[in-house]
């Protein structure tokens, strides 16, 4: 580490742990980054699309009397 002058059987401190990055974020941020941007591309796609979530059910439509027998 440093080579300054020590008494003899002096044991320099270790060197801190490095953490490793990903473009320059720790590892849990990186990762929830791409989470977050996974799930507002899924809601991307959902809006373009305009189908809702959840599929409503339609109305039966109601019988027309305008038919009548002549």
């Amino acid at each position: 580490m440093h080579d300054h002058n020590h008494e003899p059987g002096h044991i320099p401190p270790a060197d801190l742990p490095k953490h490793r990055t990903y473009l320059g974020f720790r590892p849990h941020i990186f990762i929830g980054g791409l989470v977050l941007i996974a799930i507002l591309f899924i809601y991307l796609l959902m809006f373009i699309n305009g189908r809702p979530l959840v599929a409503h059910p339609q109305a039966a439509p109601a019988p027309s009397q305008a038919t009548s027998p002549r």
